[in-house]
């Protein structure tokens, strides 16, 4: 081998120790950090926000993790909520709970169920053209006591639902109490209505949640809140209180400020325009603009607030739920409580 030869091999040895001596003081510094007088390096900021949560194998009107499949449908219940109907029956199973107002100081509620069947819901009450909004996006079963018949015709046109009026099923399937007065004395079986509905899916889910409470984009961008009041008039004004132990919300009516209706991980105050477009509505009958509509909304989660943005398309067409910048509006996994005040009624928070 001649000189040159071996010089060629040496400066290539050379040139591989170089290389490998640098990498295994990068490996080196890495492990230990930054040598003194180095730049320190920038730290990667932790996200502020997140995606919804995957809903594989959870509820998907709570978001809650399922212990078992839960391939049936959604029941829509409609309850009376006058202070002669409490108290209520399975109202704390509902995974989703609509707060309707229907005449000046009277409210109804249309109490979903699908995560959890009670033995009995009620006392059940009739529809209202308001229900096909709120309640069609979920593709279920609606339990009702009726209502007019161009009400009923309206509803059966624009909404994807299957209605099981008590009129239209089998005696049995709603039970009569007889122990409690007219109108308030008749209650569904959710199982009865399940057997007979033709309907099988689970619904879509009505919300976007975060993972859990602490990234729910109230508890991450929100404000501080305790307790809210949602004005329906007369006695209907309705108040939500934050419980710090439990971190759910408590609501009590005006009729009856001591006592606990119902309690719920998410509470969503959605304002709404009346709608007139219906003539032969009574004067007296509260109709609210639920699709094809938009407004805004506030969030409670947690011990926070956040205002945000709802917008609707047709009836069975879902919410659309955002901040106000228009980022998704997650929420907490749970029970939610939906508050539907019109514009013109005060909310109040603290």
């Amino acid at each position: 081998m001649n000189l040159s030869s071996r010089r060629g091999r040496i400066v290539a040895v050379v040139v591989v120790l170089v290389a490998l001596v640098g990498a295994v003081v990068g490996i080196v510094a890495s492990r230990r950090g930054a040598e003194p007088g180095a730049p320190a390096a920038t730290p990667t900021p932790a996200p502020t926000t997140e995606g919804p949560v995957n809903m594989a194998g959870r509820a998907p009107l709570t978001g809650l993790p399922a212990a078992g499949p839960l391939d049936r449908p959604a029941i829509a219940v409609k309850i009376s909520n006058t202070p002669d109907a409490h108290p209520q029956r399975g109202v704390a199973d509902a995974d989703i709970v609509f707060v309707e107002p229907i005449t000046t100081g009277t409210t109804r509620l249309a109490a979903i169920f699908q995560s959890k069947l009670p033995a009995e819901a009620g006392p059940v009450r009739s529809l209202r053209l308001m229900d096909a909004g709120l309640i069609g996006p979920t593709k279920g079963i609606l339990a009702d006591a009726m209502a007019e018949q161009w009400v009923l015709d309206y509803i059966h046109r624009v909404a994807d639902l299957d209605d099981l009026g008590t009129l239209t099923v089998p005696a049995g399937t709603y039970h009569i109490d007889s122990t409690r007065r007219a109108p308030n004395h008749v209650f569904a079986r959710p199982q009865k209505l399940l057997a007979l509905s033709h309907r099988k899916a689970a619904p879509a889910p009505y919300f976007g949640y975060a993972s859990g409470l602490a990234r729910s984009t109230a508890q991450l961008s929100g404000r501080p809140a305790s307790a809210v009041t949602i004005g329906y008039g007369d006695t209907s004004t309705a108040t939500w209180t934050y419980q710090q132990t439990s971190h759910r919300w408590a609501r009590t009516e005006q009729w009856a400020p001591r006592v606990v209706q119902a309690t719920a991980d998410n509470v969503m105050v959605l304002t709404m325009n009346r709608d007139t477009s219906f003539p032969r509505a009574k004067p007296s009958m509260t109709v609210i603009d639920v699709f094809n509509a938009s407004g805004t909304l506030k969030l409670l989660t947690g011990d926070k607030v956040i205002t945000g943005k709802w917008s609707k398309a047709g009836a069975n067409d879902p919410f659309k739920f955002s901040t106000t910048d228009g980022k998704p509006l997650l929420l907490t996994p749970g029970t939610t409580w939906v508050e539907c005040p019109l514009t013109t009624m005060p909310v109040q928070l603290k």
